[in-house]
């Protein structure tokens, strides 16, 4: 799961080593178009008595070995020069469908003409669903991440959900083989198996938020001591550069702050009131070269004149695979007492910004 750069694995190339491949070849590709812009591939088979064997997939010749402690792992599968899979770069195309989602978690599918969706997956970051519909009104329901996507084995659809987990909203759309804007990799010696998957990644920037976002939090309110901390929206494609705290007790002022919220978007949602003593608070963590960082509101409390505001900051893994593009993450949040100063901290009690 744009920043990708989601992930740069080197398929070195060997030029004039012999092609020899290994026994019971196997080749499983996932082929990720949008966001993803990705190709990864596993090789499974037998090296037999030798320690290595080689393999041409499309124009690179790679070295095939036993696996490597990798998340992109899976069972029986091979090393690819040191890998645990080969990844290769592919051109990103025109957008195959659109998504839109409102207040109340349902969803509107809109593939575009010629394009046959099989199948469509949501996550928030966390938890993952299956819409009910591939065209129009969809709801969702909980599955465990992309398993049944395609014809991804559950051991990949595994390790493609860890690696797109924990980047904030995103979507997954299977498409169709014949939808797909290219041919499957090219592999020699020819494979006994070859499977490929099709998906195309939507970031959260391109999900339409049709209303006003719902709390993240299902409307609940935070208590902490005089304070009510509620969240109001999150998202990853703020016009913020650097990181940033903002403050909106007026409509002018809320007007401001959304400006920053969406200024990379497509349009501004609702903007949301503001009850006698409340006031908005967006924290802004700046400008991200990939996807797979976030900030979320965890607790709050005022101390004198100041509001001590706590957020939780995620970074992409290791291994993770990440959308490449820039973000800028985000949080809004509303908070009641009064309060002439901000005071962010991080999970760790370290000062934000820094």
């Amino acid at each position: 799961m744009a920043k990708w750069p989601l992930l740069t694995l080197g398929a070195g190339l060997l030029a004039g080593c012999a092609v020899s491949g290994p026994g019971q070849l196997r080749v499983h590709e996932a082929t990720l178009y949008g966001a993803g812009a990705q190709r990864i591939v596993w090789v499974y088979g037998d090296l037999g008595s030798g320690p290595s064997s080689s393999l041409k997939l499309g124009q690179d010749t790679v070295t095939l070995r036993a696996q490597v402690s990798d998340p992109l792992a899976t069972p029986g599968s091979l090393s690819v020069d040191g890998k645990a899979a080969y990844v290769g770069r592919i051109d990103n195309v025109a957008v195959r469908l659109t998504l839109g989602q409102d207040a109340g978690g349902r969803f509107t599918v809109t593939p575009l003409a010629g394009n046959r969706v099989q199948a469509v997956y949501h996550t928030d970051g966390a938890r993952w669903q299956k819409l009910s519909a591939t065209s129009g009104l969809a709801t969702g329901s909980a599955v465990s991440g992309l398993r049944g996507a395609g014809q991804l084995t559950d051991a990949e659809a595994d390790a493609l959900t860890r690696a797109l987990s924990g980047q904030g909203p995103l979507a997954v759309a299977v498409l169709d083989e014949a939808s797909a804007p290219d041919a499957r990799i090219a592999a020699e010696p020819r494979p006994q198996e070859q499977r490929r998957t099709a998906l195309y990644v939507l970031s959260s920037s391109q999900i339409v938020r049709t209303s006003t976002p719902a709390p993240a939090n299902g409307g609940q309110t935070m208590n902490s001591g005089t304070v009510r901390l509620g969240e109001v929206a999150r998202g990853t494609n703020a016009s913020a550069e650097s990181p940033s705290v903002i403050v909106a007790r007026s409509a002018s002022e809320v007007r401001s702050l959304y400006a920053v919220a969406y200024g990379r978007q497509g349009g501004t949602p609702a903007l949301p009131g503001l009850a006698p003593g409340e006031a908005l608070v967006g924290v802004f963590i700046g400008q991200r070269s990939t996807g797979g960082y976030g900030v979320r509101a965890t607790g709050a409390g005022v101390q004198g004149n100041t509001l001590n505001l706590r957020v939780e900051l995620t970074a992409p893994g290791a291994g993770s695979i990440t959308t490449q593009a820039l973000t800028s993450p985000w949080v809004i949040v509303r908070v009641g007492g009064t309060f002439s100063s901000v005071n962010v901290t991080d999970q760790s009690g370290r000062p934000f910004p820094q």
